[in-house]
């Protein structure tokens, strides 16, 4: 049984003209032990679902399954790393590692020693006392991530976790949430990924769900196969990269299109700045 089922799932919005239809129909399974990253053109709604696996929303139509058990109500068992960040500004950043922990109600002695695990392993020792504020954009973001890792889910989400960091800053953090990943002494049992970004998708992801322009549905579930680290000037990982191309423009309003298979590993169009199993696809 695969970890988590998103069967025939849609979502839609009223509005002042009528019914806005976001996602139509969209089924895959995400496997135990598997990266999938989540890509598609702005709109596509790879946020909308990231909150609705984990309960966070609600689907319009069909079902999202977690342990073969419907998502009716948000899942203790799944924690996420926002874009923003998403700290608290007036706690340090011990006490924003520890925020999830206490609204749990663990014991404090068990508190302690997950803050202090967790802090270690994101390379945040000597900044404990420190607040947000004094921190870069990166330490932030090793913050929320230590603080999802804290509660150590069964499913870590992660919705553009790098995207508002510089390019250099971005790589090293993908870098060592890949080596966490492949701890396996620490959580979690699987990731789900939101990017906008082939290459991103493609360095980090076991396999790639790619969505199409809103309603967006699943165009292919497409497995990457390549060994760790990844040689992004391989020939292979240039197929992939004009192929997760070739399916997201499907559609697109025409545009220019880029020359080359260098010119396509940064984001997907209509997008502004801002080893184990993978996941199946079934229709």
């Amino acid at each position: 049984m695969a970890l988590i089922e998103v069967d025939g799932v849609e979502k839609s919005f009223p509005s002042h003209h009528g019914t806005i239809a976001i996602i139509k129909g969209a089924s895959f399974d995400i496997a135990h032990g598997s990266l999938v990253a989540i890509v598609g053109p702005s709109g596509a709604g790879k946020s909308t679902l990231l909150r609705m696996i984990q309960g966070l929303d609600r689907p319009t139509a069909g079902e999202i399954r977690f342990r073969g058990q419907p998502v009716v109500s948000p899942n203790l068992e799944m924690a996420m790393v926002f874009q923003s960040f998403a700290l608290m500004p007036w706690l340090t950043i011990k006490e924003n590692v520890a925020f999830g922990l206490v609204a749990r109600g663990w014991a404090p002695a068990r508190i302690e020693k997950a803050v202090e695990r967790y802090i270690s392993v994101t390379g945040l020792v000597g900044f404990e006392e420190a607040y947000p504020r004094e921190l870069s954009g990166g330490m932030r973001q090793r913050v929320g991530l230590a603080r999802a890792l804290a509660v150590e889910p069964a499913v870590l989400l992660m919705d553009e976790p790098f995207s508002s960091l510089d390019v250099l800053t971005a790589e090293g953090l993908r870098e060592e949430v890949l080596q966490l990943w492949q701890d396996p002494q620490l959580p979690p049992e699987a990731v789900v990924l939101v990017t906008h970004n082939i290459e991103e998708a493609l360095v980090m992801a076991d396999s790639i769900v790619v969505l199409s322009h809103r309603p967006s549905r699943v165009l292919e579930v497409v497995p990457v196969g390549l060994p760790r680290p990844r040689d992004r000037k391989s020939s292979a990982f240039y197929e992939l990269t004009d192929h997760l191309y070739s399916l997201i423009t499907e559609g697109a309003p025409p545009g220019p299109t880029p020359a080359g298979p260098s010119e396509r590993g940064a984001s997907l169009p209509g997008v502004g700045p801002a080893a184990g199993g993978g996941a199946n696809v079934s229709h």
